[in-house]
């Protein structure tokens, strides 16, 4: 079993440019595509995981506003 206090992490300040921009873009994706299925129990999920992933990643974390046309 690992032992958690010698786990080393990676946070964005680490991380290559170009694999902070995937991340970014996947998350833009997968919130799109929540968007898309017009459900907000779904979209209130994705935008949750999306928030909790950018943030153990040392980001701000993540806020969707829908506007509609």
């Amino acid at each position: 079993m690992i032992n958690p206090q010698k786990v080393e992490t990676l946070g964005f300040h680490q991380m290559h440019s170009m694999q902070i921009e995937a991340l970014m873009d996947f998350v833009n994706m997968s919130l799109n595509l929540a968007a898309l299925c017009g459900d907000q129990d779904i979209m209130n999920e994705a935008e949750a995981e999306a928030d909790e992933l950018i943030r153990l990643f040392g980001g701000n974390g993540v806020r969707v506003k829908i506007e509609s046309y």
